[in-house]
């Protein structure tokens, strides 16, 4: 009982994918959610927050971009042997990744948040990566601000 009671009363629940979450979204609780995998089922709420596990393509030593996970086909991968066939490895997000998206979820519902137009830019550049055919087209989901900003080069 404890469980749902404190998902259901928190200001937003930090989430990885687990039964949990789902807990949190039926209470319309905010989801400030971490490790998202795959790309393409992001957080479906207004209030949500999120920040994807980047992929390490092995062969090349390098992250993959968010068009190149999305053209891919990896940006809807359920499984980890998928991952492996394409040769690439799942990374997590680093503990201040996770704790730049609870103080920006923090400052938002506060709101405190204080968002520049250069971050305002690379939301716009991040979701115009979607087409209409996309699971996650027009989600009012936001991803992690910092995440972006540390990360820009995952939008070329």
């Amino acid at each position: 009982f404890m469980d749902i009671y404190l998902v259901a009363n928190c200001r937003f629940f930090l989430c990885s994918s687990s039964g949990l979450m789902g807990l949190a979204n039926t209470f319309r609780v905010p989801l400030a959610y971490v490790d998202v995998v795959p790309l393409e089922y992001t957080p479906p709420g207004a209030r949500d927050l999120f920040i994807p596990k980047k992929l390490w393509l092995r062969e090349e030593g390098r992250f993959l971009t968010f068009r190149e996970i999305l053209s891919s086909g990896a940006g809807r991968f359920l499984r980890s042997d998928q991952f492996q066939a394409l040769g690439v490895e799942l990374v997590e997000n680093t503990p201040e990744e996770v704790c730049a998206l609870a103080v920006e979820m923090e400052e938002r519902l506060r709101g405190t948040w204080q968002s520049g137009e250069e971050d305002e830019k690379l939301q716009g550049r991040y979701w115009a990566l979607f087409n209409p055919t996309h699971v996650c087209y027009g989600s009012p989901a936001r991803i992690g601000t910092e995440f972006l900003r540390q990360n820009r080069n995952l939008l070329d």
